[in-house]
């Protein structure tokens, strides 16, 4: 499916760098691919609508042993139309947290690993405000449209309506095009973007692959520029 913010010039050299790491994936990293597809299909069978989209190493592709797994977690939530499903005040995020960590992991994952929920977004929430002409929410659709524009989703069939819905509003995607710059500067800061690249290069140097310079000229300017913008 097209992204939603695909032609802005960051999303685009983000997505190019992603793309050569994603060229090199790690065995470990298309395993827990793989437990999160497993995951989800068990947690669909159960009765939950929940997807997943991911950041850091497993989004790159170069995920080792000692890797922990940043997502965010989509849930469709009835109960909580106005507010953010999170551990305080959604019994659904805990009751998904708590089989995912607890249960699945346990039962299906020979070696399990460290996982941490990033953001939660209510799909249900989301289709009501996708389907606003005022007072939209701007920061969850917003949430969404970032989340899409680069990162790997897992059961996307769940997010694929949304996903779809909110192509269609292109007026809005356009007014909130000017708050990517910002929303990039503070998440390279909460991720520490920059470190992250440099310990994906040294992983693929010891492995005897060297970066083409022009993916390292793509690192560092997206680097410079993205972190230039005021937070």
């Amino acid at each position: 499916m097209k992204l939603p913010f695909e032609h802005h010039p960051l999303i685009k050299e983000f997505n190019e760098i992603k793309r050569y790491f994603r060229k090199h994936e790690t065995k470990v990293s298309k395993q827990r691919i793989g437990d999160f597809y497993r995951f989800s299909k068990i947690l669909n069978q159960l009765g939950y609508e929940v997807a997943f989209d991911f950041v850091g190493s497993l989004n790159f592709g170069v995920t080792e042993q000692s890797s922990d797994v940043d997502f965010i977690l989509y849930l469709g939530c009835e109960k909580h139309l106005n507010t953010d499903c999170d551990q305080q005040n959604c019994s659904l995020f805990k009751e998904v947290k708590f089989l995912i960590l607890e249960t699945l992991m346990k039962e299906y994952v020979k070696e399990p690993y460290t996982t941490q929920v990033v953001d939660c977004i209510n799909l249900k929430r989301l289709d009501r405000e996708l389907d606003k002409t005022e007072n939209i929410d701007y920061d969850l659709v917003f949430r969404f449209a970032f989340y899409r524009s680069i990162c790997r989703g897992v059961n996307l069939k769940i997010l694929k309506p949304y996903h779809l819905k909110l192509l269609k509003r292109k007026k809005l995607l356009k007014e909130l095009e000017p708050y990517i710059e910002d929303v990039i500067a503070k998440f390279n800061q909460t991720m520490t973007q920059n470190l992250s690249f440099e310990k994906y290069r040294i992983r693929l140097n010891e492995k005897g692959i060297k970066i083409p310079y022009s993916v390292i000229e793509k690192m560092k300017h997206y680097l410079y520029v993205s972190n230039h913008y005021t937070i």
